[in-house]
């Protein structure tokens, strides 16, 4: 076999050796601590019959302000944030340390990396609260991991009617030399109650025709910017 074929044969062996296909194109370790907010976008109304346009009626509503009282897009520094470091060990691996050291698994879905946490948990939620966990899954544009639903016997007295297991899952991106962490604010309104939220995820329109006749939403889309470590 040609020598040069040969040569030219091992330095694509060695690049694809030097660069994980399936992340992202970085050096690894690199390491992003969360900083501030950024990239927020207009708040969404939605009802049954459709999403309302009206931008002065959405800023002044009460669901609306509800919901933006869970963040503050004005802060220097995220709360919850403060200290939070991202690190991409490889293409396929990071970790987060808020104090506490999380380990994930990383993939590419459509245009973002999920995150998911290695450490398996159980929960559960009542039958009154299915609406809400449809609702959830619905406009999550990387739908949450639950599974092996198990269901409880109504005797047990526990407080909720179904178990299940998940793990955590982030949704970041990369622009230019920065880290985004994905966020989504929600907050729901049926006559008298609601339920407000802030989640690790993009929003996905197509959820909101799990929506009741009566019922209100918003929806804001927002980043936490991590800032590379040197």
């Amino acid at each position: 076999m040609n020598t040069r074929f040969l040569l030219f044969l091992a330095l694509v062996w060695l690049s694809a050796c030097g660069k994980d296909s399936d992340g992202p194109n970085m050096d690894y370790p690199a390491t992003f601590q969360l900083k501030r907010f950024d990239q927020a976008q207009p708040v969404r109304m939605f009802t049954r019959t459709g999403e309302v346009k009206d931008q002065a009626f959405i800023k002044s509503h009460a669901l609306t302000l509800r919901m933006q009282s869970l963040y503050d897009l004005g802060a220097t520094e995220p709360d919850d944030a403060t200290g939070t470091k991202i690190t991409f060990l490889s293409g396929s691996e990071a970790e987060m340390d808020n104090g506490r050291v999380t380990r994930y698994d990383v993939r590419k879905e459509d245009n973002a990396l999920v995150l998911t946490s290695r450490e398996e948990r159980t929960a559960g939620y009542s039958r009154n609260d299915e609406f809400y966990m449809n609702l959830l899954a619905g406009i999550s544009k990387h739908k949450p991991l639950i599974y092996d639903k198990q269901p409880l016997p109504p005797a047990l007295g526990v407080g909720y009617d179904y178990t299940y297991k998940t793990k955590e899952q982030l949704a970041v991106s990369l622009k230019g030399q920065e880290l985004l962490l994905h966020r989504l604010a929600y907050a729901h309104q049926r006559q008298s109650s609601g339920r407000s939220m802030v989640i690790n995820n993009q929003f996905d329109p197509t959820g909101v025709s799990v929506l009741r006749e009566g019922d209100t939403l918003v929806v804001q889309e927002f980043a936490v910017i991590g800032v590379p470590v040197k």
